[in-house]
């Protein structure tokens, strides 16, 4: 079995746990965005079994260099299967892992449908602001109407760092390892959302100075 992140097993709970108060559907699909070792989807999958999940991580191309990856993304198609022994595997609503690069526009094998969900956790901190970019015209293009986009993980509010001192200290930490990483603002993203179509509708306070 997949050893999970032990931030992701800390964290899943009360994600999953505020997903049933904010979703407003029972039945749906759900596309998930960087699903890693699938330590969110096997919890989401047994919590709502009605919606069916769509996993996806990111393939890295082989020319990257090595430092350019972070802590998401593999140069290993393993980690699909990895995701399907999590997932489909186990869940009849859990459907086979796909390729999916955040940074480009969304492949067909996401747009040939429209979703209810498109769920994001810990990603655009790790990650080049071309993903979130990625992440908010992806998501206006390919939610339904009354669909709902929902990101978790640390940002800054008004430009300002949340907590004791920490979120600052790791923020400085990525800059170091990539000047391409670092802690977006809420306010950002949410602009950054209505050009596409997307309007906030809450900000919720999570543990351990997150948000969704």
């Amino acid at each position: 079995m997949t050893e999970h992140h032990p931030s992701a097993l800390r964290n899943r709970g009360p994600i999953a746990d505020k997903l049933k108060s904010l979703l407003q559907f029972d039945k749906g699909n759900a596309l998930e965005i960087a699903s890693g070792t699938g330590a969110h989807l096997e919890l989401f999958a047994e919590n709502f079994p009605d919606i069916q999940w769509q996993p996806t991580e990111y393939i890295v191309d082989s020319s990257l260099p090595e430092g350019d990856i972070g802590r998401i993304g593999t140069r290993s198609a393993g980690i699909l299967e990895t995701l399907d022994k999590i997932g489909k595997e186990r869940f009849k609503n859990v459907r086979p892992a796909i390729a999916l690069d955040v940074s480009k526009e969304f492949p067909q094998s996401v747009t040939k449908e429209k979703w209810n969900l498109v769920f994001l956790a810990n990603v655009l901190h790790i990650s080049p602001i071309e993903c979130t970019h990625g992440l908010l015209s992806g998501a206006g293009k390919v939610l339904k109407d009354d669909g709902v986009l929902i990101i978790y993980g640390p940002f800054k509010r008004d430009g300002q760092f949340t907590g004791d001192g920490g979120n600052e200290r790791f923020d400085a930490s990525l800059k170091e390892r990539n000047p391409l990483w670092g802690y977006r603002d809420i306010e950002f993203v949410a602009a950054l959302g209505k050009k596409n179509g997307l309007n906030m509708t809450e900000i919720v306070n999570m543990p351990a100075n997150n948000f969704m």
